[in-house]
């Protein structure tokens, strides 16, 4: 049972008019409930498991030289940023030394991500266990299925990506499918769990 499945049992058991909260409330309480289950972590076997067959994309950072779109990522500890530590040498290349391309990406969803909270508003650290712990229950249930993922976070602004009640960095993670499946690069790369 990942987090989102211990959120629906703890919304049955606990709130028994849960329909009626106003949407803010609604949002309030699972970021609540997601901070509190997050003590009950995957196994790390599982999270390995998963991390698999759920694959970050990122766009690079202003100050560097490659074009605006998205890119595949070379492997970080999955308790560490792959968003902040993102530069030009992060990105994924295929045997001949090109650039892997991103391509035949299908859109399935999007959610709210709730991140660890560095110490500084604007350093902000998504773990891709983090992502894949929150990570819709319904997409999870195919077994073989893969996803790849792009974190979006509003602004750099303080109001926009710092919850202090929560002490999170809160982001929008956008799902998708790729049309031909994971590369093979992607499929190879390691994963590693620190």
């Amino acid at each position: 049972m990942n987090i989102e499945e211990k959120i629906r049992q703890f919304e049955n058991e606990h709130f028994t008019s849960w329909h009626e909260l106003n949407p803010v409330m609604k949002k309030n309480y699972q970021a609540i409930i997601r901070m509190l289950l997050e003590k009950e972590q995957m196994p790390e076997e599982t999270l390995v498991r998963l991390a698999h067959r759920i694959k970050p994309l990122m766009y690079p950072k202003d100050k560097g030289v490659l074009p605006h779109k998205l890119y595949w990522t070379k492997p970080v500890p999955l308790t560490e940023s792959f968003y902040f530590n993102f530069n030009d040498a992060s990105v994924v290349k295929n045997p001949n030394g090109e650039i892997l391309k991103v391509d035949g990406l299908v859109r399935i969803c999007e959610f709210t991500c709730y991140h660890r909270y560095s110490g500084i508003y604007s350093v902000l650290r998504p773990g891709m266990d983090e992502i894949i712990q929150q990570f819709p229950a319904y997409l999870l249930a195919d077994g073989k299925a893969e996803y790849v993922v792009k974190v979006i976070f509003p602004s750099q602004q303080l109001r926009d990506v710092y919850d202090a009640i929560l002490d999170r960095h809160v982001s929008t993670v956008v799902v998708y499918r790729l049309k031909n499946g994971l590369p093979q690069e992607l499929r190879n790369q390691e994963v590693i769990y620190r």
